[in-house]
């Protein structure tokens, strides 16, 4: 009997070991493959500040005292000095009278150009030639906010695409329209005119803050600013609108020391209006304050670009961007270094840990943007990055 307890208990020891052994290897494979991964995803990171402030411009308000009123300018649009900005009666008939006469000299414009294109002798490959640059001219036109020029460039490759319709006008209906224009004339159908007192670009919105000046931006501090933005605004009852006469605007705002200190005199900035305007607008840091009491800066911004869509922009705020980086992202826990000062990843590849060199151009306390490369062995986007894991090599089969 007592033997048969000794080899019970003999077993029971060994099977108990072998238990022991087995949780304890398993248990350290666990704790050798185990890893998490993450995606190398391709970003664009923007350091920048805030500003708060108002945009001065060079503005002319345009008003008339006339009951009936047709604008003749779209806003946004340019106006040549003494180009016409309004049509400004007393009478709904005179008003229709001048509305004819402005139609009639496009008709005239158009049809003209058309019997001049029915002239040309011209061949279809002239014609197709021109009618390629005239899309070009357009595009061009298009990007360049340039609409001033958008009417005449539309008609010109109107004419170019319909020319071949030209039976259904004649010198005859030329002449006919003429006369038409010259009776309303006659009749004084075009002394409604409004005209602009300078070149400009125009805009049916007014706010009342059309008397700022970029004289007031001399020597600006923050409580000038601040006294800016706190003009009593004033328009005129009768005003149809405004001429932006200067192409160059202004934003005078207000920022943190910190983040005004990032600035240079002279030098360039971008300002991004995410409320107004899509995408950033090139500045120059035209003047910097010292800094109030308050550690606030008054930062004066000229700009040259996006007048025709900031034109009903005035009290605002802008993020300025100081720089932009743009690359893969990586968890700052993913990233190794070698002996040679190398930094690289680990990344899952058909099973196998790759180790991947890279290359890291920017950094924060939880991930850096690493460059992107054409190697073989560079860390591409869409990558499974290693994040944590233990005992990791190259070559390495995961699960």
């Amino acid at each position: 009997m007592k033997k048969t307890n000794t080899f019970t208990n003999i077993a029971m020891f060994v099977l108990f070991a072998a238990m022991l052994v087995y949780l304890g290897v398993y248990l350290f494979r666990s704790t050798q493959q185990s890893y998490a991964t993450a995606p190398a995803v391709l970003v664009t990171v923007s350091e920048s500040g805030q500003a708060s402030g108002i945009v001065v411009r060079e503005e002319q308000v345009i008003a008339s005292d006339k009951e009936f009123l047709s604008l003749s300018v779209d806003d946004g649009k340019e106006v040549a000095r003494g180009g016409e900005i309004a049509i400004g009666v007393d009478s709904k008939a005179a008003l229709d009278s001048a509305s004819r006469a402005r139609e009639l000299k496009k008709e005239i414009a158009y049809v003209s150009s058309l019997l001049s294109r029915a002239g040309s002798a011209s061949g279809a490959s002239d014609r197709d030639s021109d009618v390629r640059s005239a899309i070009l001219q357009l595009n061009a036109a298009v990007s360049a906010g340039s609409t001033s020029e958008l009417d005449d460039l539309c008609m010109d490759l109107s004419s170019l695409l319909f020319g071949s319709a030209t039976g259904t006008v004649s010198q005859g209906d030329l002449d006919a329209l003429n006369a038409e224009l010259h009776q309303l004339e006659n009749a004084g159908a075009g002394r409604g005119s409004i005209t602009a007192p300078a070149a400009g670009l125009f805009t049916s919105t007014t706010d009342g803050y059309e008397s700022l000046t970029s004289d007031m931006l001399e020597n600006l501090t923050p409580d000038g600013v601040d006294a800016l933005e706190r003009t009593t605004p004033a328009t005129p009852a009768n005003a149809i609108g405004k001429l932006v006469t200067a192409k160059k605007w202004y934003f005078a705002s207000v920022m943190n020391k910190a983040d005004a200190d990032r600035l240079n005199l002279g030098g360039s900035a971008a300002l991004d209006f995410p409320q107004h305007y899509n995408g950033t607008v090139s500045a120059t840091v035209l003047s910097k304050s010292e800094p109030d009491g308050s550690g606030k800066v008054a930062v004066v911004f000229a700009c040259n670009a996006a007048l025709a869509d900031t034109l009903a922009m005035r009290k605002t705020t802008a993020d300025v961007v100081y720089s932009e980086h743009t690359g893969l992202r990586v968890p700052l826990k993913a990233v190794h270094m070698d002996d040679d000062g190398q930094s690289y990843v680990y990344a899952v590849t058909a099973a196998q840990l790759e180790k991947k060199p890279i290359e890291i151009i920017y950094q924060t306390d939880d991930y850096c943007l690493v460059a992107q490369s054409t190697e073989s062995n560079a860390l591409r986007a869409g990558n499974e990055i290693v994040v944590t894991g233990k005992g990791l090599s190259n070559g390495q089969v995961v699960k």
